[in-house]
């Protein structure tokens, strides 16, 4: 068995009471060092796959692998480049559905800091192959295009929600003062969305949203009536709180609030949210400093986007976000954070029930509140939890454990 105990957790109840011990498991993939940016998702029959980035002096190879009956396969190469934006919050994803794969990274496009493309390749198991690497976006700008979520659909297709700074450039070459400060199109950060077929062609693309943070991740959920879509949303007064938009009968809804924070602040924290969905239960979890506290909440929703429950506070003070969320299959959810204290962090992680009351708590690591650190992740496979994250006590390397409850 590839798999190596790393610790026993003591699992606490909120007011104290030790429950039991639970073990959590160092799964080793087959990855070394200069590794990062480490991705985790499943495919409809629960099979877990790890994506991650290899860097070796200018260049940058993505790789995949899938773990089945408790061992991984060999690493299989996505894609490599000399010409990648390789950037601690802006990081490759991979998505699998039941035909294939599809895969994304960021591409420099031309000599600005932040002009990239969000470049796509897409897999077949039938062919064995991976599409030739295409820029998914069709605007032709050099500007900022990033901060993906994918999931995968039916009939092989892939939606892929993406930030999109085509108005930033347009708005900068009409009126720089006027940059980023617009609620109308031409002038702030976008929010885009397509599918796209098996092979990589767009059947459909959406503006989500014409003004939004410029540099916070984005994430997306499936429901029974389509994707939702979490993101930070950024208005003309500089409030940053987290919003949700959902497909309502074939149509994008106006996105809402899923609970007014009333954060302002005039630069892009860099801090996402997380959206997870089952069985009829929408779960949120997300990063505020309003009033000048650190935060990470949770909200739920029972109504699929249309109303949430008013926030869960899953951590104050020590934390600097960077969270990540998954649903069981015992309806439990699941949220990662990390806590911070000066240098040192630790990776966390809660376990709540379907009504939002915590049920167990534990650490899973310990590592850096450095931005090489990065921004670990986690998903679920029946009910067990997968967290990842990179190691930077030496050279950078990516880690996973299993939780099983």
């Amino acid at each position: 068995m590839n798999t190596a105990r790393l610790i026993a957790a003591t699992f606490i109840l909120s007011f104290g009471q030790t429950v039991f011990a639970a073990n959590v498991e160092l799964l080793r993939p087959p990855l070394g060092a200069q590794t990062s940016l480490s991705r985790l998702t499943v495919d409809q029959t629960g099979q877990v796959y790890l994506s991650w980035v290899k860097s070796a002096g200018n260049m940058n190879s993505l790789y995949h692998a899938s773990f089945h009956e408790e061992k991984w396969s060999n690493a299989g190469l996505i894609g490599e480049g000399d010409d990648w934006f390789v950037n601690w919050a802006d990081f490759p994803f991979l998505a699998v559905n039941e035909t294939g794969m599809a895969a994304h990274w960021p591409q420099m496009s031309s000599t600005g800091t932040y002009d990239y493309d969000v470049v796509g390749t897409f897999y077949s198991t039938a062919t064995n192959t991976w599409t030739e690497p295409a820029v998914i976006h069709t605007d032709g700008v050099s500007a900022e295009h990033g901060f993906v979520s994918m999931l995968p659909m039916s009939q092989g297709r892939t939606f892929i929600s993406w930030l999109d700074g085509r108005n930033t450039r347009q708005a900068e070459s009409a009126s720089p003062a006027a940059t980023h400060h617009s609620g109308h199109s031409p002038g702030g950060m976008t929010l885009r969305a397509g599918i796209f077929s098996s092979t990589g062609q767009p059947l459909e693309e959406w503006e989500l949203d014409n003004l939004v943070c410029d540099c916070c991740q984005t994430s997306s959920a499936m429901t029974e009536s389509g994707p939702v879509v979490v993101y930070r949303n950024r208005t003309e007064n500089e409030i940053r709180d987290t919003y949700i938009t959902r497909i309502v009968d074939g149509q994008w809804s106006k996105p809402i609030p899923v609970h007014n924070d009333h954060w302002q602040i005039s630069g892009c924290p860099v801090n996402g949210p997380s959206v997870a969905s089952r069985s009829g239960t929408i779960a949120v979890t997300w990063f505020t400093a309003a009033d000048d506290i650190p935060r990470v909440n949770l909200a739920l929703s029972k109504d699929e986007g249309k109303t949430f429950s008013q926030p869960i506070l899953i951590a104050d003070n020590n934390t600097s976000g960077r969270l990540s969320i998954a649903i069981l299959d015992s309806s439990d959810i699941a949220v990662s954070w990390l806590e911070t204290h000066g240098a040192a962090a630790t990776v966390k992680l809660g376990l709540y029930d379907n009504q939002g009351h915590l049920k167990q708590s534990l650490s899973i690591a310990d590592t850096k509140s450095s931005r090489r650190s990065g921004f670990p992740v986690i998903t679920s496979s029946g009910n067990d939890v997968y967290v990842t994250w990179t190691d930077v006590s030496a050279e950078p390397q990516v880690k996973v454990a299993r939780v099983r409850f």
